[in-house]
């Protein structure tokens, strides 16, 4: 049996945080959608994160956050790059760091930050 949903009844002060609430929401929803995470490893060799981060200027993409280290002679690299401003669509711009990794012997994973997020979750 279904119910329908009543709607709930909303006074004062609880109508502005409850606007507020789903101002947040969105906005947190579209920051999400805007943001991707990078993931590269591959034998170490000078021009790597020039290269990668290339790609990611050629169409307008924003590093906000970087980690790279080197384990012998492995590097590793996880990038958080906010998208919203870039001049080609995401699948464009995960087919060329797809090709760039192929390229240069390189594994190059992207996906959207709320994805990876989710799959992260204990």
């Amino acid at each position: 049996m279904k119910t329908k949903d009543k709607p709930v009844k909303v006074h004062g002060n609880m109508r502005i945080l409850a606007a507020h609430a789903r101002a947040v929401s969105e906005l947190q929803a579209v920051k999400a959608e805007s943001r991707i995470v990078i993931a590269v490893i591959g034998t170490d060799r000078p021009g790597i994160m020039a290269g990668v981060t290339g790609v990611l200027a050629k169409v307008n993409a924003n590093i906000l956050d970087v980690s790279q280290t080197t384990m012998s002679d492995l590097f590793t690299m996880v990038m958080l790059v906010d998208i919203k401003g870039i001049t080609v669509p995401y699948s464009k711009l995960k087919a060329a760091l797809e090709a760039y990794g192929r390229d240069s012997g390189l594994s190059i994973i992207m996906q959207h930050e709320e994805i990876f997020r989710a799959m992260h979750r204990v």
